[in-house]
C-alpha cells in the first residue's frame, strides 16, 4: 500500500524584474522622505527597513551604504526636475525672448523648489564624500540655446550664449537660492518670488539690449 505524499509549499521565488524595480523604487522614495524630513546623518539604514517593512538583505542588495542610497535618491530627483524642465520647455512662448524668460523663470522656481532645497542642502553638509550630486548640468545648455536664438532675432546681443546663461543664471538664482540654504523662506511667496524675477530680468534685459554687445 503506497501512502500519497503531502505536497511541499511553493517556495517563494525570487522576485521578477518588475518586482524588484517596484522594490527599488519604494525604497528610494521611503529614504527621501527620512532624508528630506531628519537630514542625512539622522537617518540610518535600520530606519529606512522599518519604514519600508522589508528585511535587511533586500536593502543591502540593492543599497551596500547609506551614501549609495542617497546617491539613488538625488538622481531619482534630477530625473523628476529634467521632467519638470522638459514640460515647461514645452510650453514655452513662440517669440524667442520671451522663451528665455519663460526657461529664465524655470531656474529660478526650480532652485527654491523645497524639497529639491532640502536634498541640495543635505549634499552641501554632507559633501558627499568627494561624490557629486549629480553629473553634467543638463538644463543651462538649452537655456543657452534659447538665447542664441533670441540673439539671432535681434532681441539680444549675446555674442557667448553660453556666458550669457551662466550669467542670467546667476543674477536670478544664486542670492535667493543661497539665502534659501540658509533658512531664508522671503521667496518662497510665490508674489514675492514674481517681483525679485521681474527686477532681475529688466536688468538682465536693459543690460544686454541690442546694440550693447
Amino acid at each position: 500500500m503506497t501512502t500519497a505524499k503531502t505536497p511541499r509549499p511553493a517556495r517563494a521565488g525570487r522576485p521578477t524584474k518588475r518586482q524588484s524595480e517596484r522594490i527599488a523604487a519604494e525604497i528610494v522614495a521611503r529614504a527621501r522622505a527620512l532624508f528630506i524630513a531628519q537630514g542625512f546623518a539622522a537617518t540610518t539604514m535600520e530606519q529606512v527597513i522599518a519604514a519600508c517593512g522589508i528585511g535587511k538583505d533586500t536593502l543591502y542588495r540593492r543599497f551596500a551604504t547609506k551614501e549609495d542610497l542617497f546617491a539613488a535618491v538625488t538622481q531619482k530627483a534630477l530625473e523628476r526636475t529634467e521632467a519638470w524642465f522638459e514640460a515647461v520647455a514645452a510650453e514655452c512662448p513662440e517669440r524667442p525672448l520671451d522663451r528665455v524668460r519663460h526657461l529664465a523663470r524655470w531656474f529660478l522656481d526650480a532652485n527654491l523648489d523645497p524639497e529639491l532645497l532640502a536634498l541640495k542642502r543635505e549634499a552641501f553638509i554632507e559633501a558627499m564624500r568627494a561624490r557629486p550630486l549629480v553629473g553634467a548640468d543638463p538644463f543651462t545648455p538649452k537655456l543657452a540655446e534659447a538665447i542664441r536664438a533670441a540673439a539671432a532675432a535681434g532681441e539680444l546681443a549675446a555674442p557667448d550664449a553660453d556666458f550669457v546663461a551662466d550669467q542670467l543664471i546667476a543674477a536670478l538664482v544664486l542670492g535667493p537660492s543661497n539665502a534659501a540654504l540658509m533658512g531664508d523662506d522671503t521667496l518662497a511667496d510665490p508674489a514675492a518670488r514674481d517681483v525679485w524675477f521681474d527686477r532681475a530680468w529688466r536688468l538682465f534685459v536693459e543690460g544686454a539690449a541690442p546694440g550693447r554687445g
